[in-house]
């Protein structure tokens, strides 16, 4: 057969079971060549892995818009080589709707019947939800999203998702989205799997900025896997999105060396950036959604924001500033990094940001900042000493005229020798800049780039404002989702 053919046959069974059936051409690897009455725009959907595959036999699929379907993956050889496949998929959803129209139709006397059989389903899911609250000892208003998970994969395994208002009912009952429900059941479905994203963070540009891992479904991950996971990704770090009892959600952030810190500013831009893509924790149409977000400095105020065609912005207020001179000298600080002294402007002190542990010099120029270069072994030791995770150096000069400052972050000690961008530095670095006067009086507000001597460029905006001694910052970034893919545990 040739291409067209391929193309005729699969158009052709499309035409003849619309809109019950999918119809895909693969190449021999499994990348998509073309999609016949697609079940669903989303990449994650569209993709297929051949490992999941056994050839001619049927693979149980639960895709994030809700559909239920059933997949087939037929080869087509050429000199007994496969060349490519036809990947036959149908939706058990409208099956089922399918057969409650035939029972009306060929049994209509038994109208009454059909219909009590129809209200029989959401007996079971009543029923179901009861027993597990007796067993748990817990009020429905009680429950935590991994029991409510837990409980929506019990209904799965009784078949109780395979009519068609179910999610909805569901979705009622545990008084949480149809999102959330389907984001459960794929979950479910993808037991002993991982899904993980990567995300360029304080970006709009693809391969700018920092890259993040993120997990979003970590409730039943334990610290040891979660140490794995991000060593496995190797990305100067990785966020997982857990419950939490205080707030919307929590975040724990660990390095690729498995360290966990207090704080990571684009992994967090990059998971607040998958939770509004994906849709989660009530994220349903565009507009502003704020969030309360457990991590460990603190509860932090987040927000989300969709805007038409489903641009993303994110936001995030920076952890607790606490600013002050450090008893390190410029000479040790450039001694230890393996730089000239020369290169710092000694009229501006080090600095140290005691939440996030970070170090601040200031560079004398763009040219003088671009000639530095942090020693990861001889730093590594050194920020082992003083108790540092990062040395951000700046200075008020940069590449963009819009941006105000240009920062380079070296965090050896964590298994990163330098930093795309840096998020978790905001903070610090909005105290400095106000303290020493390194803006326009009566500003609240600057820009602030980097990534640019490794060819990662980002920028974002920060406003923040002084109340006594004390200094609040609210950082605005933007991202770009990269890819995203599975780990299997088991």
């Amino acid at each position: 057969m040739i291409k067209e053919d391929f193309n005729s046959l699969a158009q052709s069974l499309v035409n003849l079971f619309y809109p019950l059936v999918e119809c895909s051409l693969l190449d021999r690897n499994g990348n998509i060549l073309e999609i016949f009455n697609s079940f669903s725009s989303i990449k994650e959907d569209q993709q297929c892995d051949l490992k999941d595959f056994l050839v001619e036999e049927i693979l149980s699929e639960f895709l994030t818009t809700g559909k239920n379907v059933r997949s087939l993956l037929y080869p087509f050889y050429k000199d007994k080589k496969i060349v490519s496949y036809l990947r036959v998929r149908y939706d058990l959803t409208h099956f089922k709707n399918l057969q409650d129209q035939l029972n009306f139709l060929i049994q209509p006397a038994s109208n009454c019947q059909t219909q009590s059989g129809t209200d029989s389903w959401k007996q079971q899911i009543d029923q179901s939800i009861q027993v597990y609250l007796s067993e748990n000892k817990i009020s429905l208003q009680a429950m935590a999203a991994k029991q409510k998970r837990e409980l929506i994969s019990q209904l799965k395994s009784k078949s109780l998702f395979d009519f068609k208002e179910s999610s909805a009912y569901v979705a009622s009952k545990l008084q949480i989205s149809r999102a959330t429900v389907y984001n459960h059941l794929k979950t479910t479905t993808n037991f002993g799997k991982v899904h993980v994203h990567q995300v360029d963070a304080f970006t709009n540009t693809k391969f700018g900025g920092n890259p993040a891992g993120v997990v979003l479904d970590a409730d039943d991950l334990d610290e040891i896997t979660m140490r794995k996971i991000a060593r496995e990704l190797n990305l100067s770090e990785t966020a997982f999105v857990l419950p939490s009892e205080k707030a919307a959600f929590k975040m724990r952030y660990f390095t690729p060396t498995g360290h966990e810190i207090t704080f990571c500013g684009h992994s967090t831009v990059g998971a607040l950036y998958m939770i509004a893509k994906e849709k989660r924790f009530g994220i349903e149409k565009e507009g502003l959604y704020p969030f309360k977000v457990e991590t460990l400095c603190g509860v932090l105020n987040m927000e989300a924001k969709i805007e038409n065609h489903d641009a993303i912005k994110v936001a995030y207020e920076a952890p607790s500033i606490h600013l002050k001179q450090a008893s390190i000298s410029h000479n040790e600080v450039a001694e230890a990094g393996g730089f000239d002294e020369h290169l710092i402007n000694r009229a501006f002190p080090v600095m140290y940001e005691k939440t996030n542990k970070d170090l601040f010099v200031v560079a004398n120029s763009l040219d003088a900042l671009k000639k530095i270069e942090c020693d990861p072994k001889t730093f590594a030791q050194f920020s082992k000493a003083h108790d540092i995770v990062a040395l951000c150096v700046f200075c008020p000069e940069t590449f963009d005229q819009e941006n105000q400052f240009h920062m380079r972050c070296f965090a050896p000690l964590v298994g990163i020798s330098e930093d795309p961008f840096t998020g978790s530095v905001l903070g610090g670095l909005t105290a400095y800049i106000e303290s020493f006067e390194l803006l326009p009086k009566d500003s609240n507000h600057f820009q602030v780039e980097q990534g640019h001597f490794i060819e990662r460029p980002g920028v974002v905006r920060v406003e923040f404002a002084k109340k006594g001694k004390t200094y609040q910052a609210k950082i605005f970034a933007q991202a770009v989702h990269c890819f995203s893919t599975e780990i299997n545990l088991i």
